[in-house]
């Protein structure tokens, strides 16, 4: 019996998350991205208001359109489309960047408010943005409960 090739293992990590990744303008992106050690930050009005006020910030710098956010206790959803001259990984920086550096000095934290990677999805034209915002908004509900 012949012994068939190892098959690879991908490595975990954040470079397998960015090893598909493209930027392209004007194209809708499903993105999550989580709290460092999935700490349970998002529970004050001013936490979400310093979120929400940041997506507002990108979107007059004309970096996004955000057409859904879901703000869950230890993580963020989003699909937007991606403006201006700016990459997902530049437009996703700014908005860590900046929360991170707020949230970290209203709640007199230590370590990082946000993980370093993000989960991104490129949403083609033969899917409905509507049935996307639609089954994350349920998947979130559910979780609730």
């Amino acid at each position: 019996m012949p012994i068939s090739p190892k098959r690879e293992i991908p490595n975990k990590g954040h470079r397998q998350l960015r090893k598909h990744r493209h930027s392209q303008r004007d194209h809708f992106y499903f993105v999550t991205t989580c709290i460092f050690n999935k700490q349970k930050l998002f529970v004050t009005k001013l936490a979400a208001q310093v979120v929400f006020d940041t997506i507002d910030w990108l979107e007059r710098e004309k970096r996004i359109s955000c057409y859904f956010a879901i703000l869950m206790p230890d993580h963020l959803h989003l699909i937007f489309q991606l403006l201006g001259e700016k990459s997902l990984s530049e437009v996703m920086k700014s908005l860590k960047g900046f929360t991170g550096r707020k949230l970290k000095g209203h709640m007199g934290l230590s370590t990082p408010v946000w993980q370093n990677q993000f989960y991104d999805h490129l949403i083609h034209e033969d899917e409905d943005l509507i049935d996307i915002m639609t089954f994350a908004s349920i998947i979130q509900f559910a979780r609730a409960l």
